[in-house]
């Protein structure tokens, strides 16, 4: 099973950020937002535990503490 990279990604990867909103950025920058919690919370919405494996909805949330 593939281990996706938490420390660095791929250009294309981040040019994803092009698309996001100034205001969600800034709110980023300033902490006012986690993206981490944001990105635990999204993959428990796919079913995706913290490897990229499916584990289902349940297991997700519950191995992301979400």
């Amino acid at each position: 099973m593939p281990r996706y990279p938490s420390q660095s990604i791929s250009q294309d990867l981040a040019e994803q950020l092009q698309v996001l909103d100034t205001r969600f950025l800034l709110a980023i920058h300033h902490g006012d937002v986690s993206v981490a919690d944001l990105a635990r919370r999204e993959l428990a919405n796919r079913g995706i535990d913290g490897t990229g494996r499916w584990v289902g909805f349940a297991k997700a949330g519950e191995s992301l503490s979400v």
